[in-house]
């Protein structure tokens, strides 16, 4: 277990430089899927009706999902966040054991480039992947990259 097990929440509205917007059969059951996957509802726009249209969602700071409802189809979205510290197994088991219907959750598991992720599918099929860096390989994952990986890029120690 991390000494950070939960991220913390920037509440401010700022300009998202990327979100991504996930549609949702009951959005209820979506936004407390998500709290349970530690996001915060940030806030709730209202229709004509007072009737709830968007839920937006934050874990950290940059890590908006903003839920519609809608026709899911199951499998067409993925985004992928920093775990930012919080432990993954810890929260894979919470999200075990929250057991929604349709939710699925594997790992996590170690990348060969050297992370370990979390992939959640919640009850609609949206995926979404929490990433951390394994720590403890740093070193050996640094080598990795400038062996195995091509481009315009500056490996950080």
């Amino acid at each position: 277990m991390s000494e950070n097990t939960a991220p913390l929440i920037d509440r401010t509205i700022y300009p998202m430089p990327m979100f991504a917007t996930f549609q949702v059969a009951d959005l209820a059951a979506a936004e407390a899927f998500y709290q349970a996957a530690g996001f915060v509802s940030l806030a709730t726009v209202m229709g004509p009706d007072r009737s709830p249209v968007l839920v937006h969602l934050r874990r950290m700071k940059y890590q908006d999902i903003l839920i519609v409802p809608g026709g899911p189809a199951r499998g067409s979205t993925t985004v992928s966040f920093a775990a930012g510290g919080q432990d993954l197994a810890e929260l894979a088991a919470g999200l075990r054991a929250f057991g929604q219907e349709g939710a699925r959750v594997e790992g996590p598991a170690d990348t060969p480039w050297f992370t370990s992720d979390l992939t959640v599918d919640d009850p609609d099929g949206n995926r979404m992947i929490l990433t951390a860096p394994r720590e403890a390989e740093r070193e050996r994952a640094g080598e990795w990259m400038r062996e195995n990986i091509e481009g315009d890029f500056v490996v950080v120690d």
